[in-house]
């Protein structure tokens, strides 16, 4: 069975979520054992763009099947005019992966992976050009087409199965990992990168991910303002759609010297950023999953999150879950978890035991078997 993958997603040169996402579990899964008669065919499309430089050489069980059209070309011939197949550009595959909602065009079965539906339930969060990409895919068709639709929690699958009609069985959830680079970092680490991003001494809450207006930074803002105490807030992530308000709320804040923002932070640098914080806030108003909160596990720090979607599937009682829409709630538990040693390391040690149970070895073990699954299917 020849199985053409899209990974148009890691062609991002500064990678988050569904990018990360996409790298780490093809990673897992190539490092698996190839079952017989099974060949990965890579499809991208990167005029102008560097290509990935993480992927593994060619070999006879995967090929590179890269391409170099205009990619505002290739994607209105593929929204209107239903070519090229992708099993064309991929030597003939019999099944098409896509780790993200895109742009396709085939005629032979796909499974599909949908991190969230934010764009669903709240299309107040996105941009005029985010909207009308979403519209051009036409997700709903593309997800009743699918043979399988893989979500990344079960939220997600629920989220799914309500919006789009989809039966429960059609839907799998296969959850992103985290990885072994993550678990607690020493002390000379954490010193490195409090050097490196000139945090000094002073403790800080952190946040870390892309900014926008889901992730609900102005909201961080305000409840560290009510904040007693020398700690600092550290807003660390790459710029998103809309984020302006964010830099503005920030710069009229009574407390805008205590609050430090770093930009992109490089995959080699996160684990310690996360594990020198006192704790990772993270009231998000919706996530598909929550990366973030994992990773931040994983390094032992304490976690401050939403209870809105995902969040309290993937926190659980590892840390402090929060209503997104109430500041007075996330003041309280940031000082509480500032204020509270012994709470901390419960937190600590909680979601250490939490983040162990997310392996990227166990969501590539899920995927190789929807593939065994799908053998076959017309």
């Amino acid at each position: 069975m020849r199985i053409g993958i899209d990974i148009r997603p890691m062609l991002e040169t500064k990678r988050s979520g569904v990018a990360i996402y996409t790298a780490r579990l093809l990673d897992a899964l190539f490092a698996r054992q190839t079952p017989a008669g099974r060949v990965y065919a890579l499809f991208c499309n990167a005029y102008g763009r560097p290509l990935p430089a993480d992927l593994p050489p060619p070999s006879p069980t995967l090929e590179h099947r890269f391409h170099h059209y205009p990619n505002r070309l290739l994607n209105a011939s593929l929204a209107f005019l239903d070519a090229p197949k992708i099993e064309d550009l991929t030597g003939g595959a019999d099944l098409v992966y896509l780790p993200n909602l895109n742009f396709v065009a085939t005629a032979r079965p796909i499974i599909v992976t949908v991190h969230d539906l934010s764009f669903e339930r709240y299309p107040e969060f996105f941009s005029a050009k985010q909207k009308l990409w979403h519209a051009l895919v036409r997700p709903r068709r593309l997800l009743r087409q699918a043979a399988a639709v893989v979500a990344v929690s079960e939220h997600t699958k629920t989220d799914i199965v309500e919006t789009y009609g989809l039966a429960p069985e059609r839907v799998r959830v296969i959850s992103p990992g985290v990885g072994g680079e993550f678990f607690p970092q020493g002390e000379e680490e954490k010193k490195r990168v409090r050097d490196k991003c000139g945090l000094g001494e002073t403790p800080f809450f952190l946040f870390l991910g892309t900014l926008e207006p889901r992730k609900n930074v102005e909201g961080i803002i305000a409840a560290f303002e009510k904040l007693s105490g020398p700690a600092n807030l550290v807003i660390a992530g790459g710029k998103g759609w809309l984020y302006r308000k964010i830099f503005r709320r920030a710069a009229d804040s009574p407390a805008k010297d205590r609050i430090k923002f770093l930009d992109y932070v490089s995959e080699a640098d996160k684990p310690a950023l996360y594990a020198a914080a006192t704790a990772l806030v993270y009231p998000s108003f919706y996530e598909g999953f929550g990366m973030p909160p994992l990773e931040a596990m994983a390094s032992g720090t304490p976690v401050i999150a939403s209870q809105a979607s995902s969040l309290g599937e993937v926190v659980g009682d590892a840390g402090l879950l929060v209503d997104p829409d109430d500041i007075a709630e996330i003041a309280d538990a940031m000082r509480t978890m500032s204020d509270e040693e012994t709470l901390r390391q419960r937190c600590s040690e909680r979601g250490l035991a939490r983040a162990r149970s997310y392996g990227w070895e166990i969501s590539a073990e899920r995927l190789d078997k929807l593939f065994s699954d799908m053998a076959g299917v017309k």
